[in-house]
């Protein structure tokens, strides 16, 4: 009887601990990557900026993402360099990419720490530099194959804001229609609960 008590203390006691390293990980490993500002308006012919922004709380040694947009709407001009990973005086091999304004992309924007990687602020990877057309309309600014690395190599999950261009005399969008966002996760935190749960499944019936 005495050893059934043991064991079901020390199941909970795993239980609990599983669940909250569970819920450590997700709440503190997180980097974000988003534009500065989320949604501009803009007249016909305008040249105008954003910045490509990251938000960490985990040592990250490099970045690579494309953008897509709605090229009869905007064109890039040109991408230069943030002082987000030139933290701290760092060296960085920087990629501004290949613009193409036919299909509204661009390809292989990337920077890389040269060293040792370190904790880095909140800070701008790179500044977007646009021009819009002589047309009216509405256009997000999006992302895509984000990858961002820590030390190892190895990629963390990310969270991506978008951006939304209001080109001319278009109604802005209302408050509920939010800024686009989507996550890529670099590890499966279904498993680590479920885990938990079979655990608890198991206690009870002790």
């Amino acid at each position: 009887m005495s050893d059934n008590r043991n064991y079901r203390i020390f199941a909970t006691i795993s239980l609990f601990t599983l669940i909250a390293v569970s819920l450590t990980g997700l709440a503190c490993a997180e980097t974000v990557i988003g534009f500065s500002p989320a949604q501009i308006s803009v007249e016909g012919n305008e040249t105008f900026k954003l910045e490509i922004t990251i938000e960490t709380d985990t040592n990250v040694s490099g970045a690579e993402l494309e953008l897509s947009y709605d090229s009869s709407l905007v064109n890039i001009t040109s991408i230069t360099e943030g002082d987000f990973f030139k933290q701290g005086g760092k060296n960085t091999i920087f990629s501004r990419g290949n613009i193409d304004n036919e299909i509204g992309t661009v390809t292989g924007i990337y920077s890389v720490i040269m060293g040792d990687d370190m904790p880095l602020e909140p800070g701008n990877f790179a500044t977007i530099n646009l021009i819009s057309n002589d047309e009216s309309g509405i256009t997000d600014i999006e992302m895509k194959k984000v990858i961002i690395t820590d030390s190892t190599g190895a990629s963390l999950p990310v969270t991506i804001n978008n951006a939304k261009v209001i080109v001319g005399d278009i109604e802005t969008p209302t408050a509920n229609e939010e800024t686009a966002q989507s996550q890529q996760s670099g590890q499966n935190t279904i498993i680590p609960l479920a885990f938990a749960i079979m655990c608890l499944y198991f206690v009870k019936r002790k």
